[in-house]
């Protein structure tokens, strides 16, 4: 007898009997068996060659998008092939209907395995886009959008297989959607922020920002609803991007990564500015944190009340050294005016008073001087 003389069998011809124990025969129970078989052995094969391929190629081939999505489908794609093999097969004759409920579960199944893939995905790309020589301004927040479509996609397809009925969820949804938009409305702000932050490009991970309450910080992750940032104390600090959004946000790292260090010198009348500024740039070039390009400079602000004022204008590497950096200079500058002989005025106060016979007590009176002056006889300086 041929196979296509066989009678073909399926749960409908069995009266009373549920589709998992319709008696098939011999042939066909083995050729079932064969089917599953064959999948699986094709999975194995499939996931074999995925691992060789990668295992090959890591120590030659540079990361790509290419390596990326193939490190993150090949295990998807061997349990794609025993889940449809072992389901269509038993489709085909005729144990489960298409419509049963192992289909859907099997359908669900692939369904959140293949979501799951697309936002790693996602995520790989995001790492070999980053680390790429080109500069690509992608922020991390387009993988939480990413996440959110591919999450909301799958969802969509889910309710389809077991065919949810979602009407009276959204006859309510206006009402429901004016109570979450109250609710919501800080997370809504922070999520706009963010959107608002991307486009204008203020920051990506990495960067050091300093915020007007003076809080400064390297940013370490930029998410939905807020970013969080790194301090030099070694704490977290989560900021709501409504907030970044609203406040000014300095970006210490752009649009490189070193910045300029202002350092304050004085030293007293009669020194020569020449000699000041050939031992601030000596110092500059033996300290280690500053850097040789763009070189240091000395400015002569102003004529002070007491001594001649400097700037000391010098580069730092990175902004968070600029402390370290400030006390390096000082120390050293210091030590050299001291070696010099160069003074570093400070202002001084001078207490005189003076004794009248008509009154009984004394009235004191203070002044505030850059020296200590002196009357002509060499005695203290009195009212008269």
């Amino acid at each position: 007898m041929s196979l296509q003389t066989l009678p073909a069998l399926s749960p409908r011809t069995v009266v009373g009997r549920p589709a998992l124990s319709t008696a098939l025969l011999e042939w066909q129970w083995l050729l079932l068996s064969l089917i599953i078989a064959g999948s699986y052995l094709l999975a194995r094969v499939v996931h074999w060659l995925g691992r060789r391929y990668l295992g090959r190629s890591a120590a030659v081939e540079r990361a790509s998008f290419g390596r990326a999505t193939f490190e993150e489908v090949y295990t998807p794609l061997s349990i794609t092939i025993v889940l449809l093999g072992t389901s269509l097969g038993l489709q085909a004759f005729g144990v489960v209907e298409s419509e049963s409920l192992l289909g859907n579960a099997v359908v669900t199944a692939l369904t959140v395995l293949w979501a799951r893939a697309s936002i790693r995905i996602g995520s790989r790309w995001l790492e070999v886009a980053n680390d790429r020589e080109q500069s690509y301004e992608f922020a991390p927040i387009f993988q939480n959008f990413w996440t959110i479509a591919v999450v909301a996609v799958a969802a969509l397809v889910v309710v389809s297989i077991w065919d949810l009925r979602v009407t009276p969820f959204l006859a309510s949804a206006g009402v429901l959607g004016i109570v979450v938009g109250f609710a919501a409305q800080d997370a809504i702000g922070n999520l706009i922020g963010g959107v608002a932050l991307y486009f204008d490009n203020t920051y990506k991970p990495g960067d050091v920002i300093l915020l007007e309450a003076e809080m400064r910080g390297t940013v370490v992750d930029i998410g939905i609803r807020s970013t969080t940032v790194l301090t030099p104390e070694n704490t977290m600090v989560t900021v709501p991007n409504a907030v970044l959004n609203s406040t000014q946000v300095v970006n210490q790292t752009a649009p490189r990564r070193y910045i300029r260090i202002d350092v304050p010198l004085s030293a007293a009348y009669g020194t020569d500015y020449e000699t000041v500024e050939e031992i601030a740039l000596e110092v500059c070039e033996d300290a280690p944190m500053i850097r040789d390009t763009p070189g240091p400079r000395l400015l002569f602000g102003e004529f002070g009340d007491s001594a001649l004022v400097f700037e000391l204008q010098a580069y730092i590497t990175h902004p968070l050294t600029d402390k370290r950096a400030v006390d390096q200079l000082n120390r050293r500058i210091y030590d050299r005016f001291a070696a010099e002989g160069i003074t570093i005025p400070f202002p001084q106060r001078e207490l005189s008073f003076r004794e009248d016979s008509g009154e009984s007590g004394r009235r004191l009176d203070f002044r505030e001087r850059d020296g200590a002056a002196k009357s002509p006889s060499g005695g203290a300086k009195t009212d008269e």
